[in-house]
């Protein structure tokens, strides 16, 4: 297999999780990291100006559709109310 076909083959595996699971591949789950660390050595080689030029525009698109199913915090850290309202103090103080 080439080097093309390699890129091709791993592209399509990654759009296909994607397209089908509805959320991107979780560096929780072994069986899905090697399409994690295929991705993150994309954007290396894309970052050091590495990767053929062919490929930037397709990969910049994959990036996008990883962008729709990026994970949402469950929890809302946002404060409702006085920034001093639960706070007792100066946790580092000897007092």
């Amino acid at each position: 297999m080439t080097q093309d076909e390699s890129w091709e083959k791993n592209y399509h595996a990654f759009l296909n999780f994607m397209t089908e699971q509805k959320k991107r591949p979780s560096k929780h789950r072994t069986a899905e990291h090697p399409m994690l660390n295929w991705l993150k050595y994309q954007k290396k080689r894309m970052a050091q100006g590495k990767m053929k030029p062919e490929r930037i525009d397709r990969f910049k698109q994959l990036l996008e559709v990883a962008d729709q199913y990026l994970r949402k915090n469950q929890y809302a850290y946002t404060h409702q109310g006085n920034a001093d309202d639960n706070f007792c103090g100066n946790l580092f103080s000897n007092d």
